[in-house]
């Protein structure tokens, strides 16, 4: 069974400032509570990295091997900004990974080409978490995915769309957009014995599942750590990369909380009841869907 840690370096990368793809990647950092514009990023902590996200599509993973940093991000990214297209169409999850030495020389201009390509892949319901975001201040982590539990009937690891600090609690919260078909069912909901599911609106079946993970005694007291902990840890990046905003408030409340934080459960739903704009600001061809399914 893996823990649920989340922790990154963050006195090893300040010291890597002289990057220009490191510092071109946090001057794009946005924190939560503001617009991140076209293609400002999100930053997520992981168990020894950081994700980086435009949209909710995630562009690239930092790690840092001893002192230096590097950069994985996927392979179609990088042929279709240094070529315009894809030499070769099916790269699968191919991924390339950007030494230190590459990322010291890699200028602002190319890494907004990668955020670029990134937010192209990016749909609907992750806009409408980069939207969530926006306007959601105390924002710690999005796409938490759940490690797999090898005592438990269910070996799968579901992720939640965003995790939110409320004060000292943390809740956790399920995106979806009206046109998402797990909104809706004929029957009412019903799942197995063994909390499989059966019928009804899938959603829930969804919402249970993350209500029974982060539910198992020794889960919430992980998932409290590792969100003060990540709190910390998002309050000194903020203060290196000189990143002012609502967000700051928000997590150091938490931070503060140590042991006194505790976990909201069940999750909730939030239902994005418009159709997410383009980058740009343009309205998408599934306007008219989301109308409909709306009135629904």
């Amino acid at each position: 069974m893996d823990a649920f840690i989340r922790r990154f370096p963050v006195e090893t990368l300040a010291k890597q400032r002289h990057s220009s793809g490191v510092d071109a990647l946090f001057e794009r950092w946005v924190l939560p509570g503001e617009s991140a514009g076209a293609h400002g990023l999100r930053l997520a902590i992981r168990n020894g990295y950081l994700n980086f996200y435009v949209k909710g599509q995630s562009v690239g993973e930092l790690r840092m091997l001893g002192e230096w940093p590097r950069l994985k991000l996927h392979r179609k990214y990088l042929e279709l900004a240094e070529n315009g297209s894809l030499e070769a169409r099916d790269l699968g999850q191919k991924y390339a990974k950007v030494d230190a030495e590459t990322l010291s020389r890699t200028g602002p201009d190319v890494v907004d080409a990668w955020i670029r390509t990134a937010e192209t892949y990016a749909g609907d319901e992750k806009r409408f978490v980069d939207h969530l975001i926006a306007v959601t201040a105390g924002t710690i982590d999005m796409e938490m995915a759940l490690p797999a539990d090898v005592d438990a009937d269910e070996r799968s690891a579901p992720r939640m769309d965003l995790v939110v600090a409320q004060g000292q609690e943390i809740a956790f919260w399920e995106a979806k957009c009206a046109v998402n078909g797990e909104l809706r069912a004929r029957a009412p909901y019903c799942e197995a014995s063994d909390g499989g599911y059966v019928e009804g609106p899938h959603v829930l079946w969804q919402l249970r599942r993350y209500e029974r993970w982060v539910g198992r005694p020794h889960r919430l007291e992980q998932v409290r750590d590792a969100y003060v902990a990540t709190a910390q840890q998002l309050l000194a990046l903020a203060e290196i990369f000189g990143k002012r905003g609502p967000a700051i408030d928000a997590w150091r409340v938490l931070a503060g909380a140590g042991k006194g934080a505790s976990v909201i459960l069940p999750p909730g739903i939030v239902i994005a009841d418009y159709c997410p704009l383009c980058a740009g600001g343009e309205a998408r061809d599934e306007a008219a869907a989301y109308a409909a399914k709306v009135r629904s």
